[in-house]
């Protein structure tokens, strides 16, 4: 039997992640103003990178960026609209 490598269905990770509503991010948001300066790296980003670094185990922001990167064509799954790279979550940690 000849085995596919191609990747067809959605992830574990891309499932949980379909199960949050995105209204109650997007009121959250809103009431918080927390989209107010961001161009790209917006607050429904921010929560899917950090769900992913838990689910991942990643202990560094390096790890974080690099999986992330590492998973850039099978994001579409995640509902991720931009991957951050290391100096985005380094400011967004500076500013918290």
């Amino acid at each position: 039997m000849d085995k596919s490598t191609h990747f067809f269905g959605t992830s574990v990770f891309g499932q949980l992640i379909s199960l949050i509503d995105s209204k109650i991010i997007t009121t959250s948001a809103k009431k918080h103003n927390s989209d107010h300066y961001v161009k790209k790296f917006k607050t429904k980003d921010h929560l899917i990178s950090m769900l992913f670094c838990s689910f991942a185990k990643c202990t560094s922001l390096r790890e974080v960026s690099g999986a992330m990167l590492g998973l850039s064509g099978k994001t579409k799954h995640f509902q991720l609209n931009h991957i951050p790279k290391k100096s985005t979550f380094w400011r967004c940690f500076c500013d918290a």
